[in-house]
């Protein structure tokens, strides 16, 4: 295997394995709760849920940008082996946390965040190192062929998860070590002594500060705007929430000038002073803030609607969803190369332009889609979607990573996955905010109909709903009857035709799916326009230049 191959596999395997965790982590969701004794419906139940699944893409995105900086002065090439390292021994960590309980729950979402530590290592070099070993008319391919791993990844993770969870919630964290392992020893073997930077590690302290700080207060308040507050459905009523987003408004806006004025700053703000990666980089904030959190949205309209529709029981539903959403993934392997051989023929600005107009003709599909579809409907959307993505992703890193010099590409690269995670989390707090606020009027009243007319008695119907209706909506992504779930959290007595009536799968579907209309068409809708928005962006960055 010759030195660029050799190269390439390491970020093939790098890339599968942090993707293969992620979508493990969201099917072996119930398995893990159980395997530690917290009720996932209690208040540490729900806390410890949102920070499992955030804990990891919240701690890249307040990292990757001081990363790639440090990578930048340390090398690419000992900064990535680090990464591969610190996200191994988290992952055995996990595996092994001991205890059950509150300190087991802890010590998970301070694992998954060391892992976030190696994530951000890793991510803010594996394109970078890419970018500096192959030649311009390679760097797609190269970069095709790493998404392609990146879909197989979380293709595998969905179905491995299912599978392990079944057997033991530890090995959906254990079963990553040996890849972490093969992936730490390559590295070190590989692309140690690749790309070894200016030697000279001169760190901001007080930029990198005050990025870290700025950012930790953002995203925690748009992670605590998910989480319902004093009887409404969602947090942005709550006082803290505005003032952690204020806060953190406030210190990036001092960033701005404390960076221009240091010497070696962490955050590169000069890069943007090249249209090239600053249209790029914008252009995919805007596509990730589109697409975020559309798998987990899609998974908990399957899981609550689609699937029980069709009478599945609750429990089947997380690894069928997972099955259902393949066409995309699939889709994105397929199209990732694709897209990489396209760069040379008609340009990385053409395909990747393409690319997020496609995913935005298919965000405005599944805007329209009716909530009783065909699959197979639904499959080509999602599939479209999936195109979209891999025509956009390869190109568009090409591009972004090619205008700048290998001197500061693990920093340019630390920016660019920076700003996508940030568009990841915030698409989160917009869909749910957008889904929950579109059908809020309609929902409770919904159920409640539905309740009164399946034999509950008003006052009980009434009880059922003192808890938020998106505690159901959980429910049924964590694999619950969400019926049950709410009869069970309230302490409501029902006679048991009535109590089976409303806990077969089709109940809460049909109450809920009217409702739940305006909600998911508003917030594809503006998933479209953001899609739209950033293929403008991708054709407006001007005539390419490729650095060596």
């Amino acid at each position: 295997m010759d030195h660029r191959r050799a190269i390439l596999f390491n970020s093939v395997l790098g890339s599968f394995m942090a993707s293969m965790n992620v979508s493990a982590l969201v099917i072996a969701l119930p398995a893990i709760f159980r395997g530690i004794g917290i009720d996932p419906f209690s208040p540490l139940g729900f806390m410890s849920m949102l920070w499992l699944i955030l804990a990891y893409p919240f701690t890249i995105a307040v990292l990757v940008a001081i990363a790639g900086r440090l990578s930048d002065m340390y090398g690419k090439g000992r900064a990535f082996t680090l990464g591969a390292a610190v996200f191994t021994a988290a992952s055995l960590l996990l595996g092994l946390t001991p205890g059950t309980g509150a300190v087991a729950a802890l010590q998970m979402i301070i694992y998954r965040a060391v892992q976030g530590v190696g994530g951000a290592l890793m991510f803010s070099n594996s394109a970078a190192i890419i970018a500096d070993v192959f030649p311009p008319s390679e760097r797609g391919v190269a970069q095709g062929i790493v998404g392609i791993s990146f879909s197989a990844g979380s293709l595998v993770g969905l179905l491995a998860g299912g599978a392990l969870a079944v057997i033991d919630w530890r090995l959906v964290f254990l079963a990553n070590v040996p890849f972490g392992v093969l992936n730490t020893w390559w590295s070190y073997n590989v692309v140690y002594r690749v790309s070894p930077g200016t030697g000279r590690v001169v760190v901001d302290w007080a930029g990198a500060a005050v990025l870290a700080a700025a950012l930790f207060l953002f995203l925690m308040g748009l992670a605590l705007s998910t989480v319902p507050y004093d009887g409404h459905m969602l947090g942005w009523s709550a006082p803290y929430v505005w003032a952690l987003l204020a806060g953190g408004a406030a210190l990036l806006a001092a960033l701005i000038p404390l960076e221009r004025r240091s010497r070696t700053p962490m955050l590169r703000l000069d890069l943007f002073s090249n249209k090239q990666f600053s249209f790029g980089v914008f252009s995919a904030f805007l596509l990730f803030l589109a697409q975020g959190a559309n798998v987990f949205v899609l998974s908990i309209f399957l899981q609550a609607v689609y699937l029980p529709m069709g009478g599945m029981p609750y429990e089947l539903t997380p690894l069928w969803a997972g099955i259902y959403l393949t066409p995309s993934s699939l889709a994105s392997a397929v199209f990732a190369p694709i897209g990489g051989k396209l760069v040379n023929k008609f340009g990385a600005r053409a395909v990747a332009t393409a690319g997020a107009a496609l995913m935005g003709l298919g965000f405005e599909m599944l805007s329209a889609l009716p909530l009783s579809f065909h699959y197979a409907l639904f499959a080509f959307i999602i599939a479209l979607i999936g195109a979209g993505t891999g025509l956009f992703m390869s190109p568009n890193l090409v591009s972004v990573l090619s205008a700048v010099p290998s001197s500061t590409r693990s920093a340019a690269s630390g920016v660019r996955a920076m700003l996508q995670n940030i568009g990841t989390l915030l698409s989160f707090a917009v869909f749910i905010t957008l889904i929950v606020a579109g059908s809020a009027a309609s929902l409770g009243p919904s159920i409640y109909n539905a309740l009164v007319n399946a034999g509950v008695p008003p006052s009980s119907a009434r009880l059922l709903l003192s808890t938020p209706p998106i505690v159901a909506f959980f429910a049924a992504f964590l694999g619950y009857n969400p019926m049950a779930t709410l009869v069970s959290l309230n302490h409501v007595q029902l006679s048991q035709a009535v109590y089976s009536a409303i806990t077969e799968p089709q109940f809460f579907a049909g109450a809920v799916a009217p409702a739940l209309a305006d909600g998911f068409h508003y917030a594809y809708h503006l998933a479209a326009a953001f899609a739209f928005a950033a293929a403008l962006l991708s054709a407006l960055r001007g005539r390419e230049v490729f650095v060596e």
